[in-house]
């Protein structure tokens, strides 16, 4: 956390024997895996020191709800804690309190904890209002002498629910303790209010007589009938409940999305576009409030983003290794010939690719043993497995959980980072809005947090240059928070990777979203480029695109130089191909029987082998040239191409030219050297360098 301000206001010493770390009892309440309810607010025993407790994490605050508690209101925590010393200094039963704890930033409430002792109880209220208990009669009856003397001494809870109130069975009655104190009322108690007050605990008819009976035999008060009017109120509180569940569930109860509408094309390897427009205008009209957040967030990433835009521009010179390739497992179709894992791992050992990006999609998971026998088998590869989500695993969130589960504790050995989720700002994708995608992600981040510290989740993953879904994706108040940014960055597609879309080129686009990442207090601020690729012309269906499709003659070329320029921007972590096998855009085209690796994999393979292990030293742009700078052991290797027409210069003798295959260029019998759209590699040696003068070239 950045410059927060904590407060915590400690009744025993003995809780924390070392000195309190926010950080360390954050930690500790995440790894503890006690949990007594998990919901809205998390509650757990801990043990701190010699002392047994519970341990109550109230739900993250929105932005204007956190602003509230921070100026005007005191929070939930605080006020547990204070109205519990109140109970306790009238002789009602609570749970010592020990502990409060607030954590705050400049402009609002963060988190906020409430610690008591642990109570030794034998059943709470429900287990009489619901005649489990042999003698429901009398505990109900002295539960009504507790409230009565309760409301005689001007308090009265205002969550006065079976669930609050523990019964303890002494040798001569019982006693009642309340918990979740954070809503009290203190003042003068009326007898009607204190009738009133018991509405939640049943809607049996004899238990309301017996509840009503009882508070009339307390009371001196005239008022008559108080079954009556106790059930009245019951019936109220009843069709209040009924009218706020309606409100809650009417668009998910009228406006369901059919999962049937969702179909997979596995030509392209994607979902089929959504067409109907009925569909799409039901969707539009469920997001609206969804996507009026996304107003918000561009507004907030338009304000803040040139800062760190500004700030982080500088040119990184870590080394490199963020030559990544996505992997499917084969499932041919059509005329696909059937590769096989053996031959796939072959292929991905030729290219000396070391990161590799597997997709698991929920919807086949009746065959997730193919999946992890395939990702164990990659063994000494850094594997990063993507997680593709469907309309029913948006909507059953237990079975998602149950299937997160099995897939975390079966690859966590393997597997260090997951992507969660896939292009969530695409309607085709199956997420009606980034709302829903946040609960989604939610379920991966709440297992994370109690099985497996150990993983990386990366959130996010908007496809395309979309800085307003970008924003919307990384400024919430959720809470979550991603491990990395993965993100589909393909270029426009309408040209090649040094065109502008909105006056970002691909260098500025990149830096745009590391600098919003940077701006997010909800990320790590790595990113993970994990799919680009142009659609090939003249493949049919199996195109993920029926527009601005290339030549296949100019894949290799735009593969290079998006890698270069991706390079060059100094703030991606990897970046993976997409991708190794596809008739439409891949590496390998396995059509009409046979396996036909591209020019395009050839030239990868050499980029690798030319550029891994080295250091970024300098990008230089001249008009139409560009020119990376790469320190590597004894060389310096520079990688030049043109984005638009030809230019030319005379070779040294001190250099080894290489075209984008790796193979050599003679310069004996021709010195100069023509630079086209295909990168060349100029090797020099470091004792003897003299930078390229790109201006000389132009001229």
């Amino acid at each position: 956390m950045k410059k927060n301000e904590l407060k915590i206001k400690l009744r025993s010493e003995e809780m924390f024997p070392n000195g309190f770390s926010l950080k360390d009892f954050e930690k500790f309440f995440k790894e503890n895996q006690n949990i007594i309810k998990n919901n809205r607010n998390t509650i757990k025993k801990i043990r701190f020191g010699e002392i047994e407790t519970v341990t109550k994490s109230f739900k993250k605050p929105n932005f204007i709800q956190g602003m509230i508690y921070k100026f005007f209101r005191e929070t939930k925590a605080k006020r547990s804690f204070e109205h519990s010393l109140l109970l306790n200094q009238k002789g009602i039963k609570t749970p010592e309190p020990l502990c409060y704890i607030e954590v705050f930033d400049r402009f609002r409430l963060l988190q906020s904890y409430y610690i008591s002792r642990q109570i030794n109880y034998d059943f709470t209220l429900e287990f009489a209002a619901h005649k489990e208990a042999k003698d429901y009669k009398d505990i109900l009856k002295s539960f009504i002498d507790f409230t009565y003397n309760l409301h005689k001494k001007n308090i009265m809870h205002l969550d006065y629910v079976v669930g609050n109130i523990c019964v303890k069975k002494m040798d001569k009655g019982y006693d009642f303790f309340l918990v979740d104190l954070n809503r009290l009322y203190k003042g003068v108690v009326t007898t009607k209010t204190g009738v009133k007050n018991l509405k939640r605990i049943s809607r049996d008819p004899e238990i309301i007589k017996i509840l009503a009976e009882e508070y009339a035999n307390k009371s001196s008060n005239s008022f008559s009938d108080f079954t009556d009017y106790l059930m009245k109120s019951v019936n109220q509180n009843l069709q209040r409940s009924k009218l706020k569940r309606f409100l809650k569930n009417i668009f998910a109860r009228d406006f369901r999305i059919p999962r049937s509408s969702y179909a997979w094309d596995y030509y392209s390897n994607q979902p089929h576009v959504l067409n109907n427009k009925k569909l799409k205008r039901k969707i539009a009209f469920m997001s609206w409030f969804a996507n009026l957040k996304i107003i918000i967030s561009s507004a907030y990433a338009l304000f803040s983003g040139p800062y760190f835009y500004i700030k982080n521009n500088k040119l990184s010179e870590n080394k490199i290794d963020s030559f990544g390739l996505c992997v499917n497992l084969d499932k041919p179709v059509g005329s696909q010939k059937l590769i096989s894992n053996e031959e796939l791992t072959e292929m991905i050992d030729e290219l000396a690719v070391n990161d590799i990006l597997v997709r698991i999609p929920l919807a086949d998971f009746d065959n997730i043993e193919k999946y992890i026998r395939f990702i164990k088998n990659l063994q000494d590869k850094d594997v990063l497995v993507c997680i593709l989500q469907d309309r029913e695993h948006i909507e059953e969130k237990y079975l998602t959980k149950q299937r997160l589960d099995f897939i975390f504790s079966n690859l966590s050995n393997e597997v260090n980072t997951f992507q969660i989720g896939n292009s969530i700002n695409r309607k085709k994708w199956a997420f009606v809005s980034i709302d829903e995608y946040f609960s989604f992600f939610k379920i991966a981040y709440d297992l994370k947090n109690d099985k497996f510290p150990k993983i990386k989740l990366l959130g996010s993953n908007i496809i395309d240059f979309d800085l307003p879904f970008f924003a919307r994706s990384i400024f919430h108040f959720k809470s979550i928070f991603y491990d990395g940014i993965a993100t589909q960055l393909y270029v426009d597609r309408r040209g090649g990777p040094e065109e502008k879309q909105l006056g970002f080129d691909t260098v500025s686009k990149i830096r745009a979203y590391a600098a919003l990442s940077n701006a997010s207090r909800n990320t790590v601020s790595e990113l993970y480029i994990t799919e680009v690729n142009w659609p090939l012309k003249n493949m049919n269906g199996w195109s993920p695109s029926a527009e601005y499709l290339i030549e296949e003659s100019l894949q290799s070329s735009y593969l290079i130089r998006y890698y270069l320029l991706m390079l060059a921007s100094g703030k991606v972590k990897k970046c993976y191909w997409h991708q190794l096998v596809a008739p439409g855009y891949g590496l390998v085209n396995n059509l009409d029987g046979e396996i036909k690796k591209r020019d395009a994999y050839f030239c990868y393979k050499y980029l690798i082998s030319i550029l891994s292990g080295g250091k970024i030293k300098k990008f230089i742009q001249e008009k139409k040239l560009n020119c990376l700078i790469v320190e590597k052991e004894h060389a310096i290797i520079e990688a030049i191409w043109s984005s638009k027409g030809n230019a030319s210069f005379k070779s040294q003798p001190c250099q080894q030219i290489f075209d984008i295959r790796g193979k050599t260029i003679e310069t004996k019998n021709s010195p100069t050297i023509e630079i086209t759209g295909e990168v060349i590699y100029i090797e020099k040696q470091k004792n003897n360098y003299e930078e390229i003068n790109l201006k000389s070239i132009n001229e």
